[in-house]
């Protein structure tokens, strides 16, 4: 199982701010992770999000063991 963190607006497309995802593998990449997300959440939109991987900035193609934390923030920008 994994534990995902939704943060800023994508919380309120999915109706939480955090869901456990039970992996039918020990591990995967990130982008079947993501796939799985938007079966589960037909509000999740389809972005380009930042994700991190146990606080530790991801890619799609980065593997996610089961266990691991995955947090999917929404684009922002700063000055």
């Amino acid at each position: 199982m994994i534990r995902v963190l939704f943060f800023g607006m994508l919380a309120g497309k999915t109706g939480c701010r955090e869901f456990s995802l039970d992996m039918k593998k020990p591990q995967a990449p990130l982008k079947e992770v993501m796939e799985a997300l938007h079966a589960r959440f037909s509000g999740l939109p389809r972005a380009p999000y930042m994700t991190a991987i146990n606080e530790e900035q991801a890619e799609a193609s980065s593997v996610v063991k089961d266990g691991d934390e995955v947090a999917i923030m929404p684009p922002f920008s700063g000055g």
